[in-house]
């Protein structure tokens, strides 16, 4: 059997990164969702369309290469301090979401019953994403080759002192993990070469 980090279970989900994704928080920021407005995203053609003349837009058209045509509504709350946020809805489930999934179809990540690939990380991806992390956050490099770095200019010793310790437990980790893969390759390679001892 598989040892530490040895891959996916057999019944892990499909994750966001497998499917094409439509993030309206980016769409509203750089100012495309206006009434009228034409313009290219991937592989999509995308024409931002309002029921009124003059009203906000309650739907976008995408069409890709082919000419086929998939329409998503959309959805505006009021914020706090002024202005409103635009929402996709989900054609299948009906609820605001920021971010639709799929190829020819769209869904939210419910629907389409995805897990984000942090939560399919085995435990030695994690522990080296961990420190790279935590390293670049203590102003060095993400290469676990270089030493520590030392405290920035204006950290506090002791988020310091906790960084580093973070930073230190999570290398011993990788290092430990790739040890024992290392060890568990060799084991299977001289089985196979037929000198087991």
């Amino acid at each position: 059997m598989g040892g530490f980090g040895s891959g996916q279970r057999w019944n892990s989900k499909a994750t966001t990164s497998d499917y094409d994704r439509l993030d309206v928080r980016n769409w509203q920021r750089e100012r495309r969702l206006v009434s009228g407005r034409f313009f290219a995203y991937q592989q999509w053609n995308v024409e931002v369309l309002a029921f009124k003349l003059g009203a906000q837009p309650d739907r976008i058209s995408l069409v890709d290469r082919s000419g086929l045509r998939y329409s998503v509504s959309l959805a505006w709350t009021r914020c706090n301090y002024g202005g409103s946020r635009a929402w996709f809805v989900c054609p299948t489930c009906r609820r605001r979401v920021a971010i639709l999934y799929g190829v020819f179809a769209f869904a939210c990540r419910n629907c389409r019953q995805l897990a984000y690939d942090s939560q399919q990380d085995s435990g030695w991806n994690r522990s080296l994403r961990q420190a790279r992390t935590v390293r670049m956050r203590l102003g060095g490099s993400a290469n676990l080759a270089e030493p520590l770095p030392g405290k920035p200019k204006g950290m506090h010793w002791r988020t310091y002192r906790r960084l580093y310790l973070q930073a230190a437990g999570h290398e011993e980790m990788c290092f430990g993990g790739a040890m024992s893969m290392l060890t568990s390759l060799e084991k299977s390679n001289s089985r196979s070469n037929g000198r087991v001892q």
